[in-house]
């Protein structure tokens, strides 16, 4: 009986320790759980002349020890997370909002043009002059603006896009392609942009398809237009990347009910109202929580054409195939599940 006690002793008070470390004292399924241990504490008596009388062995009681702790650390763990998560939203709030008064403070009045080329770069000096100087400046008669994003890279980005005499929006911390996409997105919108294209920094796409990409939005053909290798040139010898491409696209084309060619190609143009309406929240892994939303809320979606080389220079910043492919996979099946 003794053991039995001890037993349901040290569960209550694991659980309220790590109650303790994640500062969730409001949580009423843990205090539940609480009470629960304390309660069997109590009647330890019995529940030892229970397992006597059953015959059950050691063995079963240290099973039914460990489940016991499996659901004290799951409950406590998920309490952290959920507080983890609104930390984070917190510091990505006051990242945003350092970053819109920066560039308000710049460019003081400035009104975009109706198309808005929305571009994040980090480390990407070497690249995003080559970038820049192949974006067209208008589109069937529709004027183009450029803003560039520069995701905390000290390395002269911004310098260059200024002596291109493009916009620049500097955020001092590094979080992440998605979360610099945010911050262009709501700068751009604020300041006028009606439709947004979005490009990588790396010369990875060629701006001059930019135009096959702009139009049907111009047209009111679609909402959406997703860029697509498949569609276009895929120049690359990574076998790996190309049959998780497939991959991928089949995975999404069954989830979303569409058929997608290209799921996580950066090169797209959207209606800026179709932003407002999502609610974007990656940091990284950013196209395909874009485009799931996008799609699950009904908007007119289509791809085209856009050819897909290697870098110009430098590595990349997505890391190893299986590492990208596992985030990838978390972001679809979050996205997909945040969309029904």
């Amino acid at each position: 009986m003794l053991a039995t006690r001890v037993m349901f002793l040290v569960l209550t008070v694991l659980t309220l320790g790590l109650m303790g470390f994640s500062g969730d004292w409001r949580n009423r399924k843990q205090w539940v759980l609480v009470a629960v241990l304390l309660i069997m504490t109590m009647e330890a008596g019995r529940i030892s002349q229970f397992i006597s009388t059953n015959n059950l062995h050691l063995v079963d009681g240290l099973l039914l020890f460990l489940i016991l702790v499996t659901v004290i650390l799951y409950s406590a763990l998920k309490a952290a997370n959920v507080k983890a998560g609104k930390t984070l939203n917190i510091i990505n709030q006051l990242v945003d909002q350092e970053a819109l008064a920066d560039f308000k403070r710049e460019y003081p009045s400035t009104v975009f043009h109706p198309v808005t080329v929305v571009i994040p770069a980090y480390f990407e000096v070497d690249n995003i002059g080559r970038v820049l100087d192949n974006i067209p400046r208008n589109i069937d008669g529709t004027a183009v603006s450029v803003l560039v994003v520069v995701d905390g890279s000290p390395d002269g980005t911004d310098r260059v896009v200024r002596e291109h005499g493009d916009f620049v929006s500097y955020v001092s911390v590094n979080r992440g392609q998605g979360a610099a996409l945010r911050v262009g997105y709501r700068i751009a919108i604020e300041h006028g942009a009606q439709y947004i294209v979005t490009l990588d920094a790396d010369g990875q796409y060629d701006p001059s398809e930019m135009s096959g990409l702009v139009k049907p939005i111009l047209r009111d053909e679609a909402d959406y237009v997703q860029g697509s290798r498949r569609m276009g040139r895929y120049v690359t010898d990574d076998v790996i990347r190309v049959m998780g491409v497939y991959w991928f696209n089949w995975l999404i084309g069954v989830l979303l009910r569409q058929r997608i060619t290209d799921s996580s190609n950066g090169f797209r143009a959207i209606k800026a109202r179709v932003l407002k309406s999502l609610a974007l929240s990656e940091d990284q892994y950013h196209a395909a929580e874009l485009l799931i939303l996008a799609v699950r809320k009904h908007f007119r979606v289509i791809e085209r054409p856009a050819s897909m080389y290697p870098r110009n220079s430098g590595q990349t910043k997505k890391g190893h195939n299986l590492l990208y492919a596992y985030h990838y996979a978390r972001v679809i099946f979050k996205s997909w599940l945040r969309a029904i």
